[in-house]
Order: C-alpha cells, then structure tokens, then sequence
C-alpha cells in the first residue's frame, strides 16, 4: 500500500477484530509506529503474523481471567521478529525494489528530527516523575550533535552513527528506569513477571533478570510514547 493511512486504517481493522471488537485507536506514537512500518516496507501480512503471534501469547497468559484489549505497542517486538524471519525465508529473492526501500526509507538525518520532535512533545507532557525531563533534554542535545554529523555522514561513518544511536537509545532507557518511581517501576515489574512466567523455569536467574530489565523498559517506552532512537 501506498498510502501510509490506508494501511494504518487496515492495521487498526485487524487489531480491533484481535481484540474481539475493542477498537484501539492509532492516534499519537501507535499511529508514528505503524507508519514507519509502512515506510520500511513491511508487508501488510507480515505485520498481522506479528499482532496473531502476541495475541496468541495474550491470551494464553489471560485465560483465567479477563483478558485486556492489547495494544499495537505491545505487538512491535514480534511484528519485527515475523518481519526477520520472512526476510530470512525469502533470501536472496527479495525484490530489489523491496530492499532498496528498506535501506532508504528515510534518511538518517531526516529520522533524527523527526526522533527530536516526539521527545519534545514529550517535554511538553507533564513530568511523570522529577528528573525525566533533565535526561529528555540531554538526549534531545545529544540527538542534536549527531544530526549535524549526519548530513555529510556516508559509509563507514554513518554506521558508527547508527551504532551511536544504539548506544544512546539505551543509555536514554537505562536513565529513565533509574529514575523512575517506585510506583511506576512495581507495576512495570508486576506486569512483565506475568509476561515471563511461563518461560521462568528455562530461564538461567542472570538471563531471567536482563530480560525483567529490558521488558520493564520497554514498558517505560510505550507508557512514555518515547521513540526508539536507532530504529530507522
């Protein structure tokens, strides 16, 4: 589809059908998201592989008891795993077209404004907690740096500025985690244990806690509306 509305019109039509009727608008970082799927190309089937395979997960974790209408925040990590895995399957028969809209979707100092502007609407959110801002606005002058960077970056030295942003995005997560209140971090920690319980048995107690960490983060982002700072 060419037309980015149209397919976050048809991604929010499967949601809502997922969620037995509950309509969960896209508005706001929900609509940014799917729109940059469109944009990345992922083809319209792979992103609904993705919502059935944390649907399925959904449920079975709620089947005694009531079952919450789920969020397509919550769906990104196995909308890009079944977009991984398609791309695996497909191998070199890719459509070259395909490809080339992958890697050119959007340059990287156009992502990096638009990453500005959604953390600047953030600052103009209420402050959730005291210090959020303070580590916002260092990652907004961070982010700032780099796209003065980027606007001659080629090759080599665009890859390091992506590995940048990688190491920024989860510096930015690490803070906000840090800094967040008890409160907000109990009902991230009560959520994902719930998430992980059926996998806790085969997890090692190390591989158990990176994994609380980085789900309580990524619950933090979604709460937060935050942008992923490396996601192109």
């Amino acid at each position: 589809m060419s037309d980015y509305a149209e397919y976050c019109r048809a991604v929010e039509t499967y949601l809502c059908k997922k969620n037995r009727g509950h309509l969960i608008r896209l508005v706001g970082p929900a609509f940014e998201l799917v729109r940059r799927w469109a944009e990345q190309g992922l083809p319209l089937k792979i992103v609904m592989r993705g919502i059935d395979e944390r649907v399925t997960r959904h449920e079975a974790k709620n089947k005694n008891s009531r079952r919450y209408p789920l969020h397509i925040e919550f769906c990104e990590n196995d909308v890009l795993r079944a977009f991984d895995d398609w791309r695996r399957a497909v191998g070199s028969t890719i459509d070259v077209g395909l490809a080339d809209n992958l890697a050119t979707a959007k340059s990287l100092p156009k992502h990096l404004t638009s990453v500005m502007l959604r953390l600047t609407a953030c600052l103009m959110n209420p402050e959730p907690w005291p210090g959020l801002h303070v580590v916002l606005n260092r990652v907004v002058r961070a982010l700032n740096e780099l796209r003065e960077q980027a606007k001659t970056a080629r090759g080599s030295v665009r890859s390091d500025l992506l590995r940048s942003l990688h190491t920024l995005d989860g510096v930015m997560m690490r803070d906000i985690r840090v800094g967040a209140d008890a409160a907000t971090i109990k009902a991230a920690e009560a959520e994902v244990a719930m998430e992980l319980s059926a996998f806790r048995e085969r997890m090692s107690q190390s591989a158990y806690e990176e994994a609380t960490k980085l789900a309580v983060e990524q619950h933090l982002r979604v709460q937060l509306g935050l942008p992923r700072l490396g996601s192109i």
